[in-house]
């Protein structure tokens, strides 16, 4: 029998076949990977990325998505940084504000490329790495600087800062700025030994994009435009004697006329004139301090120091939109009693527990044991009322230290409640005020005794037991 043997040429051409079906099935994978890459960069990046960071530096709020899916005008956020120093938590940020509405737009503008960019926007001497937020006829500058937050309070004892990223909360902030219209005008009273309201609390009204400044009674009368009147714990009373500037007089016209109060009172000081304003909704005072007997409505056993629970229903609309999973703080409040009366609707926004008490001494106790004489709780110590026919509102706090800086480091839900009170009053649904997000993860910090059980676990028992399944696995192949 003949051997047949396979020429070069036929060698030749089942070769070429091979490498020309290569070549195809290679070409055809290429092509597959640039549409499927095209085709994911269609889908927004809310889809497509995942926020590995424990802050959630890359996702955006409830808040933030909620407001930017209902904008109904085209808004263009600029970046204004140098090619090659992005940062990237800004650029993915700004991804995903873009990816949930089409009304919203970026677009980075190189201040080395465009010099004169920022200045048709009055902000010719803003840092690298600013936004500015154009609607059209009006614009937000967003320096730089402020989209980080630097704290130094332990500094001097350890060497060290924190550092958290607000962009979120500024950008988003900037947008409702410029689509909720014009802003609403907040006053609040001087004269009185009032304290004043918090750079914290006139930002984050700001934000709100409610404008507070100051208004002396005894000097001017309560402006028309007035869509929220703040009274923040007066030392002295209100006046109200005819023939002089009467002051009660003019909270009775405003309230007649729907207007809308948000107080602070403290119980050292006595405001009856004050009290009798407060007093037409069916507000009043609860004698002397309130103390709490159960210690998980007070903070770190200083049983004046109150935790209380947020008591208004869903059904409520006093303060809509508030994350209610946060704590408030009140030190040395004073509670607050809701006497029924007709046309007035009322209910507490803040509440004790069932074991508080009412130290009837006040600021002059000299023991915060429970003792005869003193009222027993529940009490409201944040109570709201509204007047069914004028539509004036009323929302009382019975403590000074609601607005108070250093309680917003350690319990930010303070500055939450003012702001949703102000909003409520001044007819907003929601707060948008937005937590700073840290850029560091805190340290996982493990007790000496947890720490020896793990030594022992990790570095002896886990070995152990491995080398023993080892070995009962090698004796049973060996007896096979």
């Amino acid at each position: 029998m003949k051997k047949t043997q396979n020429t070069p040429a036929l060698d030749g051409g089942r070769i070429f076949r091979n490498g020309l079906l290569s070549t195809a099935i290679l070409a055809a994978v290429v092509v597959l990977a640039v549409l499927v890459n095209l085709v994911v960069r269609m889908i927004p990046t809310r889809y497509t990325e995942f926020d590995l960071s424990e802050a959630g530096l890359y996702t955006l709020s409830e808040q933030s998505g909620a407001l930017t899916q209902s904008l109904e005008q085209d808004i263009t956020i600029y970046y204004l940084c140098e090619t090659g120093s992005e940062d990237a938590i800004i650029t993915r940020l700004l991804d995903r504000y873009a990816s949930e509405s089409s009304h919203l737009t970026w677009e980075q503008k190189d201040p080395a490329v465009y010099p004169t960019f920022a200045a048709q926007y009055g902000a010719q001497n803003v840092s690298s790495g600013s936004l500015i937020l154009d609607a059209g006829e009006d614009s937000v500058v967003l320096d730089a600087a402020d989209l980080y937050e630097y704290d130094y309070s332990d500094y001097y004892y350890s060497g060290t800062y924190s550092v958290k990223f607000a962009g979120e909360d500024r950008i988003t902030s900037a947008l409702y700025r410029l689509t909720s219209g014009e802003a609403s005008a907040a006053y609040y009273t001087t004269n009185h030994g009032e304290l004043a309201l918090t750079q914290s609390l006139l930002d984050a009204l700001d934000a709100q994009n409610i404008e507070a400044q100051e208004l002396n009674l005894l000097s001017s009368e309560i402006p028309d435009d007035c869509a929220l009147l703040i009274i923040n714990c007066p030392a002295n009373d209100f006046t109200a004697e005819e023939g002089l500037v009467n002051e009660v007089a003019a909270l009775t016209e405003y309230l007649e006329n729907g207007g809308k109060l948000m107080v602070m009172t403290d119980a050292y000081y006595s405001t009856p004139n004050l009290d009798s304003v407060l007093a037409q909704f069916g507000l009043s005072r609860v004698e002397g301090l309130v103390v709490e007997g159960d210690p998980n409505y007070s903070l770190y056993g200083y049983n004046y120091y109150l935790l209380p629970d947020y008591a208004y229903t869903e059904e409520s609309t006093a303060l809509d939109g508030l994350d209610t999973s946060r704590y408030v703080l009140l030190q040395m409040a004073q509670g607050i009693t809701m006497t029924q009366m007709d046309g007035i609707f009322s209910e507490a926004l803040l509440t004790t527990s069932d074991s508080a008490y009412s130290k009837t001494a006040g600021y002059n106790m000299t023991t915060v044991e429970k003792e005869e004489g003193d009222l027993d709780g529940p009490f409201a110590l944040a109570a709201y009322a509204q007047n069914d026919t004028t539509g004036a509102e009323v929302i009382w706090i019975g403590c000074a230290n609601m607005d108070n800086e250093n309680v917003y480091l350690s319990v930010p839900g303070n500055c939450d409640f003012l702001l949703g009170c102000a909003a409520s009053l001044t007819g907003q649904s929601s707060s948008i005020l937005i937590e700073s997000k840290a850029l560091e993860a805190d340290q996982l910090t493990i007790p000496g005794g947890v720490a020896s059980i793990l030594g022992l676990v990790f570095v002896i028992l886990i070995p152990a037991v491995l080398l023993i399944v080892g070995a009962v696995v090698s004796i049973r192949r060996r007896r096979r």
